[in-house]
C-alpha cells in the first residue's frame, strides 16, 4: 500500500472502443473497482460524464445509491469526485445552480466524497478577463459544499498570479486547487517554484504528461519535469492526495502499472516516500 493517497480516474484502467478517446465512463465500472483494488490503489477517481450517458451513475439520484451499495459490497472507499458536466455546459449560465450543488452534495456524502473538483475548462472556461464574474457562484459552491464537509477543488489553467487573486478574493476556506503536472505545462513554468507559491492551495494533484503540442502521453515520453514536480512536493511536505489521469497507451492496466513503476522511481530519486 502506498503512503500518499493515491487513486486513478475512472475509465483509465479500461480500453476505450476508440483509442484516442481519453475521458472514457467504463460501462464496466464495477469491475474496474477490482482492478484497482487488485493493484492496491486507494480509490477511483469518479467523475460525472458531460453529456447524459445511461452507462453513468451520476446522472440520476438512485445511481449514487447504487454506486454507495456496490463500494460497500467491495469494501472500497471513494475520495474524489470530478464534474465533467461542467466541461460541457458553461457554469456560469446555469441556472439553479444553487439547488444543483445543494442535491449533488447530498448524493456525494452518500458514497462518502471528501472533495468535489470543478474542471473550469471549455464551456466554463476561466481566463483573466471572465474570472471576476466566476467570483461570486464559486463563493456560493464553496459555502454549500462546506456544509456538507466537501473541499471544493477547482481545475483551472489561470497564470499563478490570477490564481492567488482568484483565491484572495473568493476568500473562503474550503476552496482549493487541483494541480494538473500536464496541463501547467502549457504556461511554460517552472514547477518547482509554482508549487512551493501554490503549496496552501493546493489538496490534490493530476499526475499526467504531456508534450508541447498539448497531447497526452505515456509518462515520461512528454516534457513534464516530474524530477522538479517531486522535489517541491518534498520540499512543501506535500502529504495529500493524487490521482492518475494518465494515457493508456496499448494496453490500459499493463500502462497503468509502468505508470506507478515510473512515478515510485522518480519520487524515490528526490526523497519524496510514496
Amino acid at each position: 500500500m502506498m503512503k500518499h493517497k493515491f487513486g486513478i480516474v475512472q475509465g483509465r484502467l479500461t480500453n476505450p472502443p476508440q483509442k484516442k478517446i481519453l475521458q472514457y465512463f467504463p460501462p464496466n465500472w464495477i469491475e474496474e473497482i477490482d482492478i484497482a483494488k487488485k493493484n492496491k490503489f486507494s480509490f477511483i477517481e469518479f467523475f460525472k460524464d458531460r453529456k447524459i450517458n445511461l452507462s453513468c451513475p451520476f446522472y440520476y439520484d438512485h445511481g449514487f445509491t447504487a454506486v454507495k451499495e456496490v463500494i460497500k459490497i467491495k469494501n472500497f472507499k471513494s475520495y474524489t469526485f470530478c464534474d465533467d458536466y461542467f466541461i460541457g455546459n458553461s457554469i456560469l449560465k446555469k441556472k439553479n445552480y444553487k439547488r444543483y450543488f445543494k442535491t449533488i452534495s447530498l448524493n456525494l456524502n452518500l458514497i462518502d466524497i471528501k472533495i468535489y473538483i470543478l474542471p473550469l475548462f471549455e464551456k466554463s472556461d476561466m481566463n483573466k478577463k471572465n474570472y471576476k464574474k466566476f467570483i461570486k457562484k464559486l463563493r456560493e459552491i464553496s459555502k454549500i459544499l462546506y456544509r456538507h464537509k466537501i473541499k471544493l477543488a477547482l481545475e483551472t489553467n489561470l497564470e499563478y498570479k490570477s490564481l492567488r487573486n482568484l483565491f484572495s478574493t473568493i476568500n473562503h476556506k474550503n476552496t482549493y486547487l487541483v494541480y494538473d503536472s500536464g496541463n501547467r505545462l502549457s504556461k511554460k513554468i517552472n514547477v518547482y517554484d509554482e508549487i512551493r507559491n501554490l503549496k496552501k492551495n493546493i489538496i490534490h494533484i493530476h499526475i499526467k504528461d504531456k508534450n508541447f503540442v498539448g497531447e497526452n502521453v505515456i509518462l515520461g515520453k512528454g516534457k513534464v519535469d516530474f524530477k522538479n514536480l517531486f522535489k517541491a512536493l518534498k520540499d512543501i511536505n506535500y502529504n495529500k492526495s493524487f490521482a492518475f489521469e494518465t494515457n493508456r497507451g496499448k494496453e490500459a492496466i499493463k500502462t497503468m502499472k509502468n505508470n506507478i513503476r515510473f512515478i515510485k522511481k522518480v519520487a524515490k530519486s528526490q526523497g519524496f516516500t510514496i
